[in-house]
């Protein structure tokens, strides 16, 4: 099974010094698309391939310099510009915690304890999937 946006997914894990199986997880456990809007009961949205909150919006604004409906239309709509901001959140939790990637991935979604852990089940069990071949030689 091949990966969608696998060459955005493998330069943005390069530029920010991410394990390159980690965003295809991600990916496969959020089930994200270009155009995909996901409400949540918080009042957030979610966005695009990689399903990135809403709440990204004002850091993300900040850090591009590009106003905030650009922005959104980019997360929903651009595959590879979602797939960078997700890159850069990872990069982010990384540099937040201290407890390496699996608290970092579980920030992702969520920073509430269970949902947390749960999420790292998730995307750990995503990445068995996903790259279960190359783990076993086939």
């Amino acid at each position: 099974m091949g990966i969608p946006y696998l060459a955005c997914m493998a330069l943005v894990a390069s530029l920010y010094h991410l394990p390159p199986r980690v965003l295809p997880a991600i990916q496969a456990v959020e089930g994200g698309y270009p155009g995909l809007e996901h409400p949540n009961t918080n009042g957030t949205r979610d966005l695009g391939v990689m399903q990135v909150n809403t709440a990204w919006l004002g850091p993300l604004v900040r850090y591009t310099g590009t106003p905030m409906a650009t922005v959104y239309h980019r997360l929903r709509d651009d595959a590879c510009y979602n797939i960078a901001a997700a890159g850069a959140i990872m990069r982010t939790q990384m540099d937040a915690t201290h407890d390496g990637l699996l608290r970092a991935v579980g920030n992702y979604h969520s920073h509430t304890p269970d949902l947390n852990r749960a999420y790292q089940l998730q995307v750990m069990q995503s990445a068995a999937r996903l790259f279960a071949a190359a783990q076993t030689g086939r």
